[in-house]
């Protein structure tokens, strides 16, 4: 049996993995009882899994601060300030992600709101200028939640592990990765846009007392490595290790988006 809450207030940088974060979007996730012989390999156990994953939620509201750290394009890096919001619910929870501006990037809003029954739905915003406010979000649909947040490598989508709720779920294997034992979970897309995902393949850990992706692989709709995610590096605050940055690589564009947490200001 595997409990659907996280723990945000024991280790609230690690949630991100869940809401994201491939993704991913996990920041204190409990857990697995179940071990891999009590997951059946192919589309049961993959439909289990996913079920398992879209139900984690947090059992507090939290704040955090952090950066999104864009670089490979014409050699520049770009740092724009990041602020995330959960707020839990019985039935549904949500995360609003809000953006600064910089100097060639306006401010940008995104609320995503998690249910038990259904998939996230995605409001968005992105102010007119660079010293205005984003405004009121609104409801984006279909391949619209395909695009990047403030022009970073992680979309709309991947902030809400769309992935997870395609019908499309495949319990592959469990393989060591990063010396964890994972389970191997592949979400197939049945109508892939042109420029979206048509197959997502994530490193779920499977040690007991934890249910957190790892590793994922995006591949477009021309069955090409899209993009790469991973959980990046691990810092002891006050006592606690909590994950200091997520990062995320486009293969099509040779660009890399590291999102890093102020592990001081939660």
């Amino acid at each position: 049996m595997i409990v659907r809450e996280a723990n945000f207030g024991a280790r609230p940088a690690r949630v991100l993995w869940v809401v994201l974060a491939w993704f991913w979007l996990v920041l204190g996730i409990l857990s697995t009882q179940a071990a891999d012989e009590d997951l059946p390999h192919g589309p049961e156990g993959g439909q289990r899994l996913a079920r398992e994953l879209c139900d984690l939620r947090p059992v507090e509201d939290t704040n955090w601060q952090g950066v999104l750290k864009i670089s490979g394009r014409n050699h520049k890096t770009i740092s724009i300030p990041i602020s995330c919001q959960w707020r839990t619910g019985e039935a549904t929870w949500s995360v609003t992600y809000l953006t600064s501006s910089t100097n060639s990037i306006p401010a940008e809003s995104l609320k995503i709101i998690f249910s038990t029954n259904a998939a996230p739905q995605y409001f968005y915003a992105r102010a007119s200028s660079m010293n205005a406010a984003p405004g009121e979000p609104q409801l984006v649909t279909g391949t619209n939640i395909d695009i990047p947040l403030a022009g970073s490598d992680f979309w709309l989508s991947d902030l809400g592990f769309e992935f997870y709720h395609w019908p499309g779920q495949n319990y592959v294997k469990w393989e060591l990765r990063r010396s964890q034992g994972c389970y191997v979970l592949e979400s197939t897309n049945p109508r892939p846009s042109p420029n979206g995902y048509s197959r997502v393949k994530m490193w779920i850990d499977a040690e007991p007392g934890h249910l957190a992706p790892l590793e994922g692989e995006a591949y477009g709709a021309d069955g090409r490595l899209l993009k790469e995610f991973e959980l990046g590096s691990i810092e002891k605050v006050n006592g606690q290790y909590e994950l200091r940055d997520l990062k995320i690589s486009n293969r099509k564009t040779g660009s890399r988006t590291q999102l890093l947490f102020d592990l001081q200001t939660k």
